[in-house]
């Protein structure tokens, strides 16, 4: 049975109120997979090949203006589309996300980060998280009037990664209480000027206490992100190449690759994207033109009813019908410029 999308939407409370949302593999209603609406607007799906177990558990709460959230995620991607930049503009408000890796639940009374990060995020940014073990996720919506930080700052800051201080994470812990109360006790306008006052004076003290992350670390993650696509460029070929293999070659953990892609495309879709690249090119080839089925093997898939799918999502045309288009093509139309 089909669910509507309203059914699977972090729904956003009314003034005062505290909406739950609890995704898992153990749902009942049949659809994994499914993409469920979280904080900020992103969509919350399963880590493709991720071992470890899928949740997104969760809670928000509404002041008048300003909407706090603090979730555990395991094992999936969060991922909100560009938006328009005319809603950008019309927004006005800072979306700040902190995440930290930690485990047990983020409603726990006591609980120590390892390591986290925070960025703040401009209203139209594209954002892509992966989880692909036990975190702990905050976000903020708060209008950038109310933080009290000048304009010209606080654009410095859109579209960086801040390490997390045990500071900060002791004030975002702090702010989880308020989730577990929520409802009646907040619902009077007093209360309501009160938690918009609180969560923008938090954003603003997280924002004045950010630590910018280390030369050295993001030299490490650059380096990190070169060498899986060199790796990948190289083996994609290879069905046997996944993230765990790539990581093994890097002599780092399967946490630490992954960690080095927050914010951008997860190693195993840059593997997916390599192969179809690749697997677009067997197809458009003028000299030879072999069966889809052994495009897919020669691209490293081990399915080719996998491959015609992924093939159709990236290009919008099946394998068959894309080899057809290009069949025509004049041949500067299909040369590849090096």
């Amino acid at each position: 049975m089909l669910v509507s999308d309203s059914a699977v939407r972090f729904e956003l409370p009314p003034p005062g109120g505290v909406a739950w949302l609890d995704v898992s593999v153990e749902d009942s209603d049949g659809n994994l997979g499914r993409k469920r609406t979280g904080p900020l607007g992103l969509q919350i799906t399963p880590l493709a090949q991720s071992r470890a177990p899928y949740f997104f558990k969760g809670a928000r709460l509404r002041g008048t203006r300003c909407i706090w959230s603090a979730s555990t995620v395991s094992g999936a991607e969060l991922y909100r589309p560009p938006r328009a930049p005319a809603h950008q503009q019309s927004d006005g408000y800072v979306h700040l996300l902190a995440r930290s890796d930690c485990p047990g639940s983020v409603f726990d009374p006591l609980g120590s980060s390892l390591q986290g990060a925070l960025r703040i995020i401009e209203p139209a940014e594209e954002v892509v998280e992966q989880f692909v073990a036990n975190a702990h996720l905050y976000t903020l919506n708060v209008p950038q009037a109310a933080i009290g930080i000048e304009p010209g700052t606080l654009a410095a800051m859109f579209d960086r990664t801040f390490e997390l201080t045990p500071f900060q994470s002791q004030l975002l812990r702090s702010a989880v209480s308020l989730l577990l109360v929520g409802g009646d006790e907040l619902n009077s306008s007093a209360s309501l000027v009160g938690v918009d006052r609180y969560l923008a004076s938090l954003t603003g003290l997280l924002l004045r206490t950010a630590v910018r992350k280390p030369t050295a670390e993001l030299e490490q993650i650059a380096s990190v992100r070169a060498r899986t696509d060199a790796i990948i460029y190289e083996q994609a070929a290879d069905p046997m190449l996944t993230p765990a293999t790539i990581a093994a070659q890097l002599n780092i953990s399967l946490r630490q690759l992954y960690r080095a892609f927050n914010g951008t495309d997860s190693p195993a879709a840059r593997i997916r994207s390599r192969r179809l690249e690749r697997a677009a090119e067997l197809l458009s080839s003028r000299t030879v033109q072999p069966h889809v089925e052994r495009v897919a093997q020669q691209c490293g898939f081990v399915s080719a009813e996998y491959f015609s799918r992924a093939f159709r999502r990236e290009f919008g045309l099946s394998p068959r019908a894309y080899r057809a288009a290009n069949k025509d093509r004049p041949a500067s139309d299909s040369a590849v410029s090096l």
